[in-house]
């Protein structure tokens, strides 16, 4: 994703590593006009950080050129990892596994939806339901979250901004997002 840059929208709450990947739940998912996950992945494919499982060395090239070293952290939807691109682009996302919430794509139905600038209900990919937003926080159309539902209470995100000459060429950072979504969700399927 040589489109993104260092800024990090933040994130939108979801899921928990302990529980089952079902169709329902007693947290009463999906709600908030959230679509239900058909076919769920288990929990475990969220397990550990997403800078050892969410992406591979030439996945990441494939997006950024050379990178700089991966960045872990954690917030307040559970483990996420920070790639930078090394050659001053400008370009760069961050990967988060949302297992602290028991909601998984709901969560952002429910709270971010009413007041995004921008709602985007991207095409499903592979089966699991997908959406971007990004908030009044990041100002312009450069940034974007992208959320996947894996189950009706886990998802994952990508977080990114389009870096100057990606903004310039008139490229979607929603779009952006969900090509690095594509390529994470593959990695997690590879983990079930």
């Amino acid at each position: 994703m040589a489109a993104c840059d260092g800024n990090r929208t933040n994130g939108t709450p979801t899921p928990s590593t302990d529980a089952p990947a079902t169709s329902s739940s007693a947290a009463g998912v999906p709600n908030s006009g959230a679509p239900a996950v058909q076919n769920p992945l288990p929990a475990k494919v969220l397990d550990g950080s997403p800078c050892d499982s969410a992406l591979t060395v030439q996945q990441l090239e494939g997006f950024l050129g050379e990178p700089d070293p991966a960045k872990p952290s954690t917030d307040a939807l559970g483990a996420a990892c920070r790639w930078n691109a090394s050659s001053g682009s400008g370009a760069g996302f961050t990967v988060s596994y949302q297992t602290k919430s028991d909601q998984g794509i709901s969560l952002p139905y429910k709270n971010v939806k009413p007041k995004a600038e921008r709602w985007v209900e991207l095409t499903p990919i592979d089966g699991f339901p997908a959406i971007g937003y990004a908030g009044k926080a990041s100002g312009d159309e450069r940034h974007c979250v992208v959320v996947v539902g894996i189950s009706d209470q886990l998802a994952f995100s990508v977080s990114g901004s389009l870096g100057e000459g990606a903004y310039r060429e008139g490229k979607d950072a929603c779009e952006l997002g969900r090509t690095v979504a594509v390529e994470v969700l593959k990695n997690l399927k590879g983990r079930a």
